[in-house]
């Protein structure tokens, strides 16, 4: 075997050991990044807010308001593996969909809340919070924003399909 071809061949072993994770790593999160501004993963569209948001931020997209969530996902490698993930405490939940348990804090909070919103002569909102402060659980919707997608794995093995090809291009 040639010079050439052994560099060529140690060039992509080289490329699957220590760079196609992180390539993997970042194309997944720009693909999940990606959901948030088409509201939904995998041709999955979010399912809507129930109530409007009031002023400014009333036509943004769901789950968008500050961008931290959105903002939070990253990656990290582990091996020949790119675990994607977001360490901010909601996540899991608007990922995942569940109930939250109306706490006594809670219920304070959406008391005064609802008082303020009343004071402010927002009465929908009022109501809102009202409702949430009387009752004793909260569903939330799951709006998946990471997680199994054809989509991504159709990127992945394109990417790292042209990668390998430009390592091993001109050995035949």
């Amino acid at each position: 075997m040639n010079s050439e071809v052994k560099k060529s061949l140690q060039n992509a072993i080289n490329y699957v050991r220590n760079d196609a994770a992180m390539a993997v790593g970042t194309l997944a999160v720009q693909h999940y990044k990606a959901a948030f501004r088409k509201g939904g993963l995998a041709g999955n569209k979010w399912e809507p807010r129930k109530m409007p948001r009031t002023g400014s931020t009333n036509n943004q997209g769901v789950l968008v308001a500050s961008s931290d969530l959105m903002n939070s996902i990253d990656y990290r490698t582990e091996g020949f593996s790119a675990i994607i993930y977001s360490d901010l405490l909601y996540a899991q939940i608007h990922n995942e969909g569940g109930i939250i348990n109306v706490t006594p804090k809670m219920k304070k909070f959406f008391w005064a809340k609802s008082y303020e919103m009343k004071k402010a002569g927002n009465a929908e909102l009022a109501n809102l919070y009202r409702y949430c402060a009387l009752a004793k659980t909260i569903t939330i919707p799951q709006r998946r924003f990471i997680g199994p997608d054809t989509e991504l794995d159709n990127k992945i093995e394109q990417k790292i399909t042209r990668d390998l090809e430009a390592f091993l291009t001109g050995l035949n």
